[in-house]
């Protein structure tokens, strides 16, 4: 088990391990920099899931009360482009240390900052449920130019230069 106490995820700091959840991942009590105290998951920590208490989502609600959703936060598609954002920008990520971000790969701006433009991209280069989003060249960035939809298994012959994985 990773120790995570003293470390700070956005305004949390980790105090102690609080035990197991019923899925055998690791709890930790964490302060807010509001005060609040809070249990979290060891996964939600790292991979930048949970950032607060859930002041800062309640602050973003204030300073711009009518902001919309796009509707496809529980989708696919969403959770991809998460993830691929996830791997390349978070340092707390195990894929950003192993694979993607210390290595210099990173998201292109217009995707990076912008969920409908990857989306708009996506629907219209070939974006099925049943395809993984694979990097043309494996040492490129993820970019409109490097990138397709494509079978896992086409994607898993596509490796780095070494043996590194996609």
């Amino acid at each position: 088990m990773k120790r995570l106490e003293g470390k700070r995820f956005g305004r949390l700091t980790v105090l102690s391990f609080h035990g197991k959840n019923k899925y055998n991942r690791s709890m930790w009590l964490c302060q807010c920099d509001c005060g609040n105290k809070k249990v979290i998951s060891s996964n939600s920590l790292q991979q930048g899931l949970t950032r607060s208490c859930g002041c800062l989502d309640l602050e973003k609600h204030i300073t711009n009360p009518n902001r919309t959703t796009h509707g496809f936060s529980g989708s696919r598609i969403y959770r991809i482009w998460k993830a691929m954002k996830n791997r390349c920008n978070n340092p707390n990520s195990n894929d950003y240390q192993k694979w993607y971000g210390s290595k210099g790969i990173r998201v292109c701006p217009e995707w990076n900052d912008n969920f409908w433009k990857f989306y708009n991209w996506s629907i219209c280069h070939g974006y099925k449920d049943s395809l993984t989003i694979d990097r043309i060249n494996p040492d490129g960035n993820y970019e409109p130019s490097n990138c397709r939809w494509t079978t896992a298994k086409v994607q898993a012959n596509n490796k780095r230069k070494g043996g590194d994985s996609n």
